[in-house]
């Protein structure tokens, strides 16, 4: 027989046990890992309007752009139900109501699906970013294939994507700079694909736009672009691994 004190001792011990795991230790989905990183702005484009996913910023569609609402064509990240944009490379691309916000540092994010390898098409394809006349800070696909991310004037970072799987396929893209240091990257599906120390200007102040540049126009991009991102931090290489590594886990 057990006796009451040691039976009590017992599941006192037990219910201390199991006490819940947090829910950053068991693994957050995608989209509240994003959020845990603090951006000034994020947008899932799950539709033509809405606000940010952080702060009150909104985004409004222009042009050519379309709901895709099947889950299995847009990015990867374990979301039920999830909807994504679609852009016609002409006339389509999104207005902010983010206006500046990155001084010395800074990092962009989002998933993309080229239609085609813009070499192809001798094209220029815009991701996002704040365009400024002599203070760069775009974020393109470029005609020679290239990812490029520009932070001052001209000065850019680039890196050259696998042309295998380049066009036809979600890719996690994710650039980031740090004025103070010089330190730039770009990084690709969660891994480090190039950086320099060539750093950048501060002071992005103009409007933070998508799939287009306002400034440098007639770079409509040409496919889907989902979950797009804005840090007035650089972030690190361990936080966009974690980032990516998120997609699988179930929100």
């Amino acid at each position: 027989m057990i006796h009451r004190t040691a039976l009590g001792a017992a599941l006192a011990a037990a219910a201390f046990v199991l006490v819940p795991i947090p829910q950053s230790a068991a693994g957050l989905g995608f989209v509240a890992t994003v959020k845990s990183t603090h951006p000034i702005a994020y947008y899932r484009l799950s539709a033509t309007t809405g606000t940010s996913e952080v702060g009150t910023s909104k985004y409004t569609a222009v042009g050519g752009v379309s709901i895709v609402p099947r889950a299995s064509l847009c990015a990867p990240i374990s979301v039920p139900n999830n909807q994504c944009t679609l852009f016609d490379g002409t006339t389509g691309y999104f207005d902010t109501s983010q206006v500046g916000g990155i001084r010395g540092m800074g990092s962009i994010m989002a998933w993309v699906h080229l239609t085609s390898r813009p070499a192809l098409k001798s094209r220029f394809d815009y991701v996002a970013g704040i365009s400024q006349n002599g203070n760069d800070f775009d974020l393109q696909f470029e005609p020679d294939n290239a990812l490029r991310f520009y932070t001052a004037v001209g000065s850019n970072v680039a890196y050259m994507p696998p042309l295998a799987t380049l066009e036809g396929e979600w890719h996690l893209v994710v650039a980031t700079f740090n004025a103070s240091t010089g330190a730039r990257a770009i990084y690709w599906d969660g891994k480090l694909g190039k950086e320099d120390t060539g750093g950048g200007r501060i002071g992005k102040t103009n409007e933070f736009t998508i799939g287009e540049s306002k400034v440098f126009t007639g770079r409509f991009f040409d496919g889907d672009i989902s979950d797009v991102a804005l840090w007035n931090t650089a972030l690190s290489a361990d936080t966009v691994a974690r980032i990516y590594a998120s997609r699988l886990n179930a929100p």
